[in-house]
C-alpha cells in the first residue's frame, strides 16, 4: 500500500474553507483508492510579544491531532517569531524561523511514496520533501496565494515562483487561477486543473423544509431573497453592496429581502452605506458554518461582487443549495456560475451586474452546478496523476 502525506495550513477554529477542502479530497481518494494517507496540519500561534503587536488571541488549546469529518489531523504547532516578521517586513528577507521549521515538517514525512500540499507555506516543507527524500511532490493553489498575496509582496512572489518551478506537479483549483499563474507569474511549470468539489451538507432541501426554513426568517411567500455571503475585505468589493441592493431593488420592482453574511473590517463601513442608501438590509455577522446550508436554501439569488476569486466556493455551494448566483467575471468564477452569469468589472459595472440580476429574479431560468465540479471527479483525476507519478518513481 503507498503512503500520501497531505499538509496544509490550517485552523483548529476555523474548519471550513480550504479546511473542508483538504478533508473532502482526502476522503473521496480514500473511497477510490487504495492508500494510506496521512493528513498534516502546520497552525501557526502568537506568543506574548506577537499577541500584543498584531492584536492577536491567546491559544490555550493546542491538541497534537483532532478528528475532522472522519479524517485523523496530525498538528504541528508554530510560534510565530518576532526575527522573521523583522526580516521579511523590515528587510524584506525570507523568514528563516519559519522554513526551518517547514524543512523539518518535511523531513518528517520520511517513509512516505509522495507528499502534497495546499498553498504556499506548507508547499515549502512539500518541496523540500520531495528533493531530499526523492519523493513525488505536488501543490495545489486555491486562490489568494496565486492572485494576491504574491502582487503585495515581492520576498513572497519570488518564494511562490520557486515553488511552481519546483513542485513535479502544480494543481489548481480553476483554469482560470492557473492562466493568471502562467500570465502574471511565471510559465513552463506542469500543471493539472482540479476543481474543488462541494461538501454533501450542501444540497437543495425539500420544499417543505425549506418552506419552515423561510418563515423561521420572517421571509413573506411572495418575496425573494438577494444575499451576500463572504468576508467584507476590500478584496470581495462589499462597499459596493449598497449600490448593487438598490439598483436591484428599482429593476425587480417586487417584495425584496436583502441579506449580508460575513464579517471583516469593511463590514461598518458597508453597515453605514447601506444605511444612508435607505435599503433595509439584514446583516447577520459570522454565522456557524453548520448554518449556511440551511441559510443558502432560503437564498433565491447571491451576489459575489469581488475583484478577485479563484473558484468561489461560496457560488458552488449556493448553486447546489438551489439559488442562482451573479458574480464578476475575474479568475475562476465563470467556471463555476457561467459566462452569462459571470459580468466584467468596469465602466457601468453596477448597472449590468443588477441587470443580469433581476433577469434571474424575473425569470425562471434553472441555473446548475457544473458536473465536473465535483469530489468524484476531482478523487478520480488525482489517482490517476498520483498513479503516473508513483509508476514512475518507482
Amino acid at each position: 500500500m503507498k503512503q500520501i502525506a497531505v499538509i496544509f495550513e490550517g485552523d483548529i477554529n476555523r474548519q471550513h474553507g480550504m479546511f473542508n477542502a483538504v478533508i473532502n479530497r482526502v476522503k473521496h481518494l480514500q473511497q477510490i483508492a487504495d492508500y494510506k494517507i496521512d493528513v498534516h496540519m502546520l497552525q501557526i500561534y502568537d506568543g506574548w510579544l506577537m499577541r500584543r503587536l498584531r492584536h492577536s488571541n491567546k491559544v490555550d488549546y493546542r491538541p497534537d491531532d483532532i478528528i475532522a469529518d472522519g479524517v485523523k489531523v496530525h498538528i504541528t504547532w508554530f510560534r510565530r517569531r518576532w526575527s522573521d516578521v523583522v526580516r521579511h517586513r523590515i528587510f524584506h528577507k525570507r523568514p528563516k524561523a519559519l522554513l526551518r521549521r517547514l524543512y523539518r515538517l518535511g523531513w518528517e514525512m520520511r517513509g512516505h511514496d509522495l507528499v502534497t500540499a495546499h498553498d504556499r507555506i506548507a508547499g515549502h516543507a512539500a518541496v523540500f520533501a520531495g528533493k531530499k527524500l526523492h519523493i513525488p511532490c505536488f501543490i495545489t493553489w486555491h486562490g489568494s496565494s496565486i492572485h494576491t498575496d504574491p502582487h503585495r509582496d515581492e520576498v513572497v512572489k519570488e518564494m511562490t515562483i520557486e515553488l511552481l518551478n519546483n513542485a513535479d506537479c502544480n494543481f489548481f483549483v480553476s483554469k482560470g487561477l492557473l492562466d493568471k499563474a502562467h500570465a502574471e507569474l511565471t510559465d513552463g511549470f506542469p500543471a493539472e486543473v482540479l476543481l474543488n468539489g462541494v461538501s454533501d451538507v450542501f444540497e437543495r432541501f425539500s420544499d417543505e423544509k425549506r418552506a419552515v426554513l423561510r418563515k423561521r426568517h420572517n421571509i413573506r411567500d411572495d418575496d425573494k431573497v438577494v444575499a451576500y455571503l463572504g468576508r467584507f475585505e476590500p478584496v470581495k468589493n462589499v462597499t459596493l453592496l449598497p449600490e448593487i441592493y438598490g439598483d436591484i431593488q428599482r429593476k425587480y420592482g417586487k417584495g425584496l429581502q436583502f441579506w449580508a453574511i460575513g464579517d471583516g473590517t469593511q463590514l461598518n463601513e458597508t453597515m453605514y452605506k447601506m444605511k444612508e442608501s435607505g435599503i433595509r438590509c439584514h446583516f447577520m455577522g459570522s454565522v456557524p458554518h453548520e448554518d449556511i446550508p440551511g441559510l443558502l436554501n432560503c437564498v433565491d439569488l447571491l451576489v459575489l461582487p469581488s475583484n478577485l476569486e479563484g473558484l468561489p466556493l461560496v457560488a458552488t455551494e449556493a448553486l447546489s443549495c438551489g439559488a442562482r448566483v451573479v458574480a464578476t467575471n475575474v479568475v475562476g468564477t465563470a467556471e463555476a456560475v457561467g459566462r452569462e452569469n459571470a459580468i466584467e468589472l468596469g465602466d457601468n459595472f453596477v448597472d449590468r451586474f443588477s441587470t443580469r440580476a433581476a433577469e434571474l429574479l424575473q425569470s425562471d431560468i434553472e441555473q446548475k452546478l457544473p458536473s465536473e465540479i465535483s469530489w468524484d471527479a476531482t478523487a478520480e483525476k488525482e489517482n490517476r496523476i498520483y498513479h503516473q507519478y508513483l509508476e514512475q518513481s518507482s
